[in-house]
């Protein structure tokens, strides 16, 4: 493996000092559930300074990459579980709007228990980003900036220069990167293939934010590819978006069914045998087509974007997308 130039050793310096920087200006408004785009962005942010120090990392010590590879990890950890109930909030309330008042019950208790999860995840969110705490974190990153190179953060703003040239390793990450989204892509493709497609995400996302990093010293292709990588991400994001919110209409359903059974069983009490007119009047029987339309509604919207994805997948593969990728990487190793 060559060992990294002094402008690559400048631009992690830079990189990482500027993606710190995104984290702590995204945390400021993270706590206000009434802007759910923040927690988005900083999840984001987290995972694009994640991928700056995987890139990075052959100007790294072991220590200083564990350590920010962990800070990374665990912003990510809290804003994520903030962000992927607002998500399902935001489906649940938009199902909500086209829903009849009569049949919306179910939706709203949907709604309310979300509410409370959101809660208590801004809750533990608030912990991670609290102001000595992110303080700690903006300081350490910048530390870690600082080791990178020799220059301070002055020259290090003006002498920035895109990478151009890349050392074995970096190359070596994106190699892998593209290996996993490519091997990913087999099982992803098949309807039941669900585990698969959200790893195909995740390494679609990888993927991406390396080529953000490398992609001026591997040419065209790496730009073209970085494109598509995106496309993937953000298609297999929103299926993945539809599968999160799904369970509560189902947990639900559930319970409103044992809240019926209780009450018709209370009801019968005394008879022999169940009278069906009981549970015609079952108290919850109008919440259930709510809940049921929305499951109905996310599956069917899902279905739209695997359709989607798996065209977009073929559409790459034909104009050799990855394969220029790959072809690059052969030669700059």
């Amino acid at each position: 493996m060559s060992s990294p130039d002094s402008r690559f050793r400048l631009a992690a310096s830079q990189v990482l000092e500027e993606r710190a920087t995104q984290i702590t200006v995204f945390a400021k408004g993270v706590l206000d559930v009434t802007e759910p785009s923040a927690a988005e962005d900083l999840w984001l942010a987290s995972r694009r300074l994640r991928a700056a120090l995987e890139v990075f990392r052959p100007c790294l010590g072991r220590s200083e990459y564990r350590e920010g590879r962990s800070e990374a990890r665990r912003i990510s950890r809290a804003v994520g579980e903030r962000r992927d109930i607002d998500v399902a909030i935001a489906a649940y309330e938009s199902i909500r709007e086209e829903t009849a008042q009569e049949e919306a019950e179910g939706l709203d208790r949907v709604i309310s228990k979300l509410r409370r999860d959101q809660a208590k995840a801004n809750r533990e969110l608030g912990q991670v980003v609290h102001g000595r705490r992110l303080q700690a974190f903006r300081i350490r990153i910048e530390e870690i900036a600082d080791s990178t190179a020799e220059a301070d953060a002055a020259d290090r703003a003006e002498e920035y220069r895109p990478v151009v040239t890349l050392p074995g390793e970096a190359a070596s990450l994106v190699s892998k990167r593209l290996a996993r989204l490519r091997g990913e892509a087999t099982e992803s493709l098949e309807a039941d293939g669900v585990e698969a497609q959200h790893r195909m995400r995740v390494a679609a996302e990888r993927l991406r934010y390396s080529l953000e990093l490398t992609g001026d010293a591997l040419g065209t292709q790496a730009h073209t590819a970085r494109r598509a990588a995106r496309g993937l991400q953000e298609v297999l994001g929103e299926i993945r978006d539809c599968d999160l919110s799904v369970p509560p209409a189902r947990e639900m359903t559930g319970e409103l069914e044992q809240e019926d059974v209780s009450t018709i069983v209370d009801r019968a009490r005394g008879n022999r045998d169940l009278d069906p007119v009981l549970v015609q009047a079952a108290p919850n029987r109008n919440a259930y087509r709510g809940l049921e339309l929305a499951v109905i509604h996310l599956t069917a919207r899902r279905q739209m974007l695997y359709e989607r994805f798996k065209r977009l997948w073929l559409e790459q593969s034909r104009q050799g997308v990855w394969v220029a990728l790959e072809t690059s990487l052969k030669v700059e190793s």
